[in-house]
């Protein structure tokens, strides 16, 4: 190993039994309060038994051994393990790939002693029961994740506090500071779990006044109106909870858009290209800059469905969304990441390419022609499209959009329109010029 590594190692152990043997005191009471450092449901590695619970020897080996055996380092930060495996294989990661899956892995193979129990957002926030995942390794073992490999090589380009030894989990969560959020699913901002990668050292959504507006209230104060939860029509997400307007919900759109936004490219291994950038931010109009489920205010409601319609916050049309009510952060049983409930809708987005099998997802909110009346099928939209009230195209030389021509005209891949930062100008002259998502 190199030699200047193992000296900048040794130094790192040497700070980090400063901090354990006091040397820090001004940090300890943020750590005391975080998941990992409380006395009552902190870190406790099961071979780690002189530690008391939120030691930070549970997860640092100060001297690189416990009890004289070494744990087969050194490793970055003082670690017991590698902090990540840059050879990990996405959708089939392993408890060896990220230090935190060590611990946030099924029951039986965690290092955390009882296990860590960590449901996805559509189950903890959500409130869908059938949702199937119950720990942070399982949830990135899906159809869609966040690539670990490529948030770790987005970060490191990209934020200082992250380093080539750093492991791509803490690009959103500071493990020092984390709180228990699944603790209080009715109100996640007083016990988040974020750290703004561009604001590492504290934490994201739990300041909710005029002054910190970090909740999904302040986004775009007085246009955030919060989905059904599962199974219910009078309570709301985060939680079931009867708070409708955001005060409880961290503020996900400015969290996601340190990284998805207008300015960052960022390639997705798994798709092959490039994401698609997104503006969640500017108010451009029908024809953009700005997504309209942002800040970028719709101007036709396109049959929506409640809550939205006769929303309880007093709008029907100009909603802004938080990320998190059609996305799971980690990864989902749906492309895109798209969460397995939303709306108090289930969603399930078969694995076909006949070209609308996005409009599962916009449904939920959104009515298609059985949510009409004039069809027994779901997520068909002729009648949304072309004869409601709020219709945007006229019903006539449909083969000038449709190719086949006529009623029977083969539909339109919804992605053709529907997608970050797309307008209609996929139908041509037909084009209304609008954004459509």
């Amino acid at each position: 190993m190199d030699a200047w590594r193992v000296i900048a190692l040794r130094i790192s152990h040497f700070l980090l039994a400063f901090c354990l043997l006091g040397g820090l005191k001004a940090e300890a009471g943020s750590y005391w309060r975080s998941a990992h450092g409380s006395y009552a449901n902190g870190v406790k590695r099961n071979n780690r038994a002189l530690y008391n619970k939120g030691n930070c020897g549970h997860c640092h080996d100060q001297h690189g051994d416990y009890g004289g055996i070494s744990n087969g380092g050194p490793f970055a930060f003082a670690l017991y393990a590698n902090p990540f495996n840059t050879n990990a294989s996405p959708g089939n990661y392993q408890k060896a790939d990220a230090f935190c899956f060590h611990c946030h892995t099924n029951g039986t193979d965690s290092e955390q002693n009882g296990g860590i129990v960590n449901e996805d957002y559509s189950k903890t926030f959500g409130g869908y029961s059938a949702s199937g995942k119950n720990n942070i390794l399982s949830t990135f073992n899906q159809r869609s994740y966040h690539d670990l490999e490529d948030v770790y090589n987005f970060a490191k380009n990209s934020f200082p506090f992250f380093t080539s030894e750093s492991s791509p989990c803490v690009a959103c969560h500071n493990p020092h500071l984390a709180r228990r959020v699944k603790a209080d699913p009715g109100n996640p901002a007083a016990n988040t779990a974020i750290s703004r990668p561009t604001a590492h050292d504290t934490l994201w959504g739990d300041d909710n006044t005029s002054t910190d507006k970090e909740t999904m209230y302040y986004f775009y104060q007085g246009r955030y109106q919060a989905p059904y939860a599962y199974g219910g029509t009078n309570s709301y997400e985060p939680g079931g909870t009867s708070t409708y307007d955001g005060h409880n919900l961290p503020d996900y759109a400015t969290f996601c858009t340190d990284c998805h936004n207008p300015g960052n490219t960022i390639y997705s291994t798994s798709l092959g290209r490039n994401l698609i950038k997104i503006d969640w931010s500017t108010q451009g109009g029908e024809s953009g800059p700005g997504d309209k489920h942002g800040r970028n205010s719709a101007t036709t409601s396109l049959g929506v469905k409640a809550p939205y319609a006769n929303a309880p916050i007093g709008i029907t049309l100009g909603f802004a969304l938080s990320c998190t009510d059609c996305h799971e952060p980690h990864g989902a049983p749906n492309p895109y990441l798209v969460r397995s409930e939303v709306n108090g809708t289930q969603i399930s987005i078969p694995n076909t390419s006949t070209g609308n099998e996005i409009g599962y997802l916009c449904l939920a909110c959104h009515k298609d022609d059985q949510a009409y009346g004039v069809s027994t099928t779901p997520n068909h939209w002729r009648y949304a499209h072309h004869t409601a009230t709020d219709h945007p195209y006229p019903q006539q030389q449909c083969g000038r959009c449709h190719s086949g021509g006529g009623m029977g005209g083969t539909p339109i891949p919804c992605m053709n329109c529907h997608m970050h930062g797309k307008d209609d100008s996929y139908l041509g002259s037909s084009s209304t010029g609008r954004i459509c998502f």
